[in-house]
């Protein structure tokens, strides 16, 4: 399986794991435990940047790589339910 381009186009179930992504930014996604892009949108940027190895850069880089947060509530991948 190939990796993706970052884009704000990308699905919100899309995994993290199959995104191009410079290692740091990798590593402090993964240190934190997320796992999908719609988790990376819907972190508000306080929520970002208290995770290690994300610093201001790197949170604009994951805005403009997949755009702004949502305005209405948590994103769900399709096909999940609530836990």
């Amino acid at each position: 399986m190939s990796e993706l381009e970052p884009s704000p186009e990308l699905p919100d179930d899309t995994s993290i794991g199959r995104v191009k992504l410079p290692t740091r930014i990798r590593a402090g996604l993964n240190d934190a435990d997320v796992k999908t892009v719609g988790e990376i949108r819907e972190a508000s940027d306080e929520t970002l940047l208290s995770f290690k190895n994300l610093g201001r850069a790197s949170v604009a880089y994951l805005r403009k790589a997949f755009g702004l947060p949502s305005s209405s509530g948590v994103r769900r991948p399709i096909g999940k339910e609530k836990q």
